[in-house]
């Protein structure tokens, strides 16, 4: 009887580490992991001095603070990047001159203030029914790029670093793909000349360059890519977040989001 006993036990052991999943985190897999998502990207160029950017912005602000403007709010998720349009004296915009203008030149934003991009395309001017129209009509469809991000951060340190997990649900293959992880900062207090007072969502820092990583997905299969970062001096992490996204660099389509809070 104790001979039988121990050989169930040894099975029940063999069992147990074979049947385990590899802890060697792959480069490459297939994307069981993943759910498809259809949380959007709106990206608002503004300035401190844009006389047409608030009405617009406390658009966002409404969204941003789920006020159900739209079919589902919570999956709209909003980067404000503060330009030189209007003004050469933006403090947010001065804060860190060389991503915000990158990403500036990148749609073209130079041109007019606000100047609004939903997934990567052009929003027309403010009107918020036209605007919710189109937010909502990327609302309801799915992502091809599924997103799965853990956070690690060192409170103390002000240090940090995302392993982000990139899946290709659906599609065709992209060859330019770029994957970019952004830091933005609400709760924002700043008295801006064309009266708007608190500022969110604002860009502080592209964590991956300013031109993204260049990643390579084919459909089916999924990558992890480790992405350190460092807190900027005067960045309040318990105020901020990381959005990561796909986008196809020459096309400007953006196939994936996700956000997830620093701290």
């Amino acid at each position: 009887m104790k001979k039988f006993s121990l050989y169930i036990i040894i099975l029940l052991t063999a069992g147990f580490f074979f049947s385990c999943e590899s802890n060697d985190n792959p480069l490459v897999k297939g994307t069981s992991d993943f759910k498809a998502s259809s949380k959007v990207l709106v990206e608002f160029f503004t300035n401190h001095t844009c006389v047409n950017c608030p009405v617009p912005g406390h658009y966002l602000d409404e969204i941003d603070s789920l006020k159900g403007i739209t079919i589902n709010d919570t999956n709209v998720i909003i980067i404000r990047v503060h330009t030189t349009v209007t003004s050469l004296n933006d403090p947010f915009y001065l804060f860190n001159t060389v991503d915000n203008l990158a990403r500036s030149n990148y749609y073209g934003a130079l041109m007019f203030n606000p100047y609004t991009v939903l997934n990567g395309v052009l929003l027309p001017a403010f009107n918020a029914t036209t605007w919710t129209n189109l937010i909502e009509s990327k609302l309801k469809l799915k992502n091809q790029f599924g997103i799965n991000i853990v956070n690690n951060f060192d409170s103390l340190a002000g240090t940090g670093s995302l392993t982000v997990s990139v899946g290709q649900l659906s599609g065709t293959s992209v060859s330019d793909l770029r994957l970019h992880a952004v830091l933005t900062e609400n709760n924002l207090y700043y008295e801006a000349p064309n009266g708007e007072d608190w500022h969110q969502n604002t860009m502080r820092k592209l964590f991956t360059g300013t031109d993204g990583m260049s990643i390579n997905i084919t459909p089916g299969q999924s990558s992890n890519f480790e992405i350190p970062y460092s807190i900027p001096e005067g960045v309040i992490a318990k105020n901020s977040s990381i959005v990561v996204f796909v986008q196809s660099q020459s096309a400007k389509s953006v196939l994936g989001v996700e956000r997830v809070k620093v701290y």
